[in-house]
Formats: C-alpha cells, structure tokens, sequence
C-alpha cells in the first residue's frame, strides 16, 4: 500500500476475502486500520463440533443462535457446500471439465449456494442475467476457472464460516461486520462479539446476498462508510 502512496487504510472482504482480510488483521501491518467483513467467522467450537458430528444443537442457544445453527445444519444436509469438497480435494480433476466447456464451466459455478438466493429482473440491472453470465465469461475468457478452484485446496476445503480454523481470537484489530439476509447464513451478534474482541460495528441489513457487493452496490458502499466513519 506504501508503493501506490498510502500510509492509512481498511480492507473489506466477503466469500474469499473474508478470510483474507482476517488474516491481514492478524498480520496487523502498519497502516492497517481495521477491517469489515460480510461472511464472518462467527461459528464458536462447540457448534463447529456439533455440526461436524451432525448432531443436534448444543444447549443454551438463543433463539438467533439456534436459527443459525438449523441453517447450518441444513445446508449441510442438502451438501451445499459439495463443491467446496470437491474443489478442496481434487480441484484438477473438476478443472480439466471446467475449462472444456463453457456450459460445463456455467453449470459448476450456478451450484454454488450463493445464487440460490439470487433474484433475476428484467428492469433491476443490478440482478439480470446479463450480470451473471459477466462473471462466467470473466472466468471463461480468462481460463482461470482452475486456478481459481485451488484456492480451496490450499485452504484444506474448510468453510470460513468457524472462528477456531480461522483464529479470530488472534485479531486485534477494529472489526466490523454487515449482515446480508440471503447471507447462506445470519451470523448472530452474540457469536460475532464471541469471535472478534474488537468488533466496532455490527448491522443486519434488509436485503442483499452472498454476494452483497455485486448484488447491493449502493446499500454495500453505504455500509463500508458507516462502518469506518469512526476510524477516519
């Protein structure tokens, strides 16, 4: 950040980047105010571990607690996170096929969960199928589909979603958070306070997704300030 003539600024992250601006946090390099993130590490152990086991909830939950839990839980169930498990094992042998084909390479990136939730319209932009099929073409032209798959190699296949593989508990930084509802999960308050001890933000917003930059712009940039204002 020094070569491009900054000496002060924040990094933002969701999916991917959520990861990577929590471990920027833990480096803490100088000049690093603080971070905001959409899909945070908010999972304590003993849900981790509960969820692993596929058993029931552990007692105590809140009523928000449990809700996250039962999402959790369910995409589980549904194998929602199949493609992570692929990617985070055998990310060539898929590779090969998504950079076969196009279609093959369109039908791979729509399983994600992300796009479950995904609302197609004709007079939003902001949600049109042209918008999507940028992105495969992004990939597509490029030929970085499979390159893009061993991210989730590297990381074991983990889901950033649990604090413990994560090591929240080592982040000092300002952490702020935005909760996105068609978010694959809704992470509680009380687990976000748990994980991060330094969180300065915390808001549930209305609408917006996984992929809340791309879907939400306006709503987005309206976070990322509210959630900085008081580091400036």
């Amino acid at each position: 950040m020094k070569r491009l003539g900054y000496t002060r600024y924040v990094a933002q992250g969701g999916d991917w980047g959520s990861p990577v601006s929590s471990a920027m946090a833990r480096q803490a390099p100088a000049g690093l105010l603080g971070i905001h993130i959409n899909l945070p590490a908010i999972v304590p152990p003993e849900v981790a571990a509960a969820l692993a086991a596929g058993a029931g909830p552990p007692a105590g939950l809140s009523e928000k607690e449990r809700a996250t839990f039962d999402e959790l839980s369910a995409a589980a169930k549904m194998g929602n996170r199949s493609y992570a498990l692929m990617m985070g094992t055998r990310p060539q042998t898929i590779g090969y096929a998504v950079a076969d084909s196009p279609a093959g390479l369109a039908a791979w990136m729509l399983g994600h969960p992300g796009f479950g939730t995904w609302t197609y319209s004709s007079s939003d932009p902001e949600k049109s199928p042209d918008e999507v099929l940028d992105d495969i073409s992004l990939y597509w032209l490029t030929n970085t589909a499979a390159s893009a798959g061993r991210l989730y190699w590297e990381s074991g296949g983990r889901s950033p979603a649990f604090s413990v593989p994560e090591r929240t508990a080592e982040i000092s930084l300002p952490v702020a958070i935005t909760v996105f509802p068609g978010e694959s999960y809704r992470a509680p308050e009380s687990w976000a306070r748990r994980a991060y001890r330094n969180l300065i933000y915390f808001h549930e917003v209305d609408r917006g997704g996984h992929f809340a930059a791309w879907e939400q712009p306006d709503l987005f940039a309206k976070e990322i300030q509210a959630a900085f204002r008081a580091l400036r």
